[in-house]
């Protein structure tokens, strides 16, 4: 497991089996039922009175995806930006060529661009906020709505555990106040490839919203492997690491439960498996805190924190997670 020297924030290891194939999952992975929530006026309302709590302790929940959002732009763009361009475009082609060539595109800042993730069906495309006006038309304005529906998730859970608001910008790297680090990231599954869909891994940082359409997204949720399956007009929604490490000594702390997707093995001309997220973290040159007797306690640096989660995410083991 990469850590840093005296990390504060690794865990103990998880041992967990090699991730199934999508054919094994849907027969041993029993889909467990999310709680539902929708946004009205700035603050995240659960259909269910418990809702809240249950989520928490999942570490997931369903949101509902807010009216007037087009998805449209950013659907496309998840489904081709891995492709080369047709080149027959304006006069011919499929109007799509916009989407495509994203593979060869630099991108400056860390972690950003294209990625062949050498142990996985996945393939990826991650971009920051600051560089959104790269992207079609479209996807980034759908990001944006994206990233403030889960910083809006992030202030309602904060001030539902009853943390001081005064404290939220400093704990989150500035998160709360629309700053921090906004990262899209644009997922292609590759059914040719003879490995795990992805490894199981907690995302490293306050909330990820995701797009997905299809089952195929496995989470370790009380014990058991369960399957998140996305429910039409909802985003799925869950917690990173950040959070659970902020709240871990509270009354009710929130967990970044480990998750991961399924080897694809779909026929020849079906679809490929797409999705993308939002994921929301402080800014590198952050701090990663802990509440402790009240006070929120300096334990660690953003950026060796993102090191240690970066590294046991892509790697080739089943533990350390």
């Amino acid at each position: 497991m990469a850590t840093t020297p005296n990390s504060l924030t690794a865990r103990a290891p998880v041992r967990l089996p090699p991730m199934p194939g999508e054919r094994e999952a849907s027969d041993r992975c029993p889909s467990i039922e999310l709680e539902r929530s929708t946004v009205v006026d700035g603050q995240l309302v659960f259909e269910r009175p418990n809702g809240l709590l249950r989520a928490l302790t999942h570490g997931f929940f369903l949101i509902r995806i807010p009216e007037g959002l087009d998805l449209a732009g950013a659907d496309a763009f998840a489904a081709h930006f891995f492709e080369d361009p047709t080149g027959e475009e304006p006069d011919g082609g499929d109007g799509l060529d916009h989407f495509r060539g994203f593979r060869h595109l630099a991108v400056p800042g860390d972690y950003q661009g294209y990625f062949d993730r050498e142990h996985d069906q996945w393939e990826n495309f991650y971009i920051a906020r600051e560089n959104w006006p790269m992207l079609p038309p479209g996807v980034a304005a759908a990001g944006e709505r994206l990233a403030d529906l889960g910083i809006t998730v992030l202030r309602s859970v904060l001030g539902s555990l009853g943390l001081p608001e005064e404290d939220w910008a400093e704990v989150t790297g500035g998160l709360t106040d629309q700053q921090g680090h906004q990262m899209l990231a644009f997922n292609h599954f590759r059914p040719e490839k003879e490995v795990r869909g992805s490894k199981f891994h907690r995302d490293s940082g306050w909330v990820t919203i995701l797009r997905s359409v299809e089952p195929g997204l496995l989470a370790l949720i009380d014990g058991t492997l369960s399957s998140i399956d996305p429910v039409p007009g909802y985003f799925i929604a869950n917690f990173g690491s950040s959070i659970e490490v902020l709240t871990e000594l509270l009354p009710t702390p929130v967990r970044a439960n480990v998750h991961g997707v399924v080897r694809t093995q779909r026929v020849t001309g079906q679809p490929h498996r797409t999705s993308y997220v939002i994921f929301l973290d402080s800014d590198l040159d952050g701090t990663i805190y802990r509440y402790e007797d009240g006070r929120p306690r300096a334990i660690q640096s953003m950026r060796d924190f993102a090191v240690q989660e970066v590294n046991r995410t892509y790697d080739n083991e089943n533990s350390g997670l």
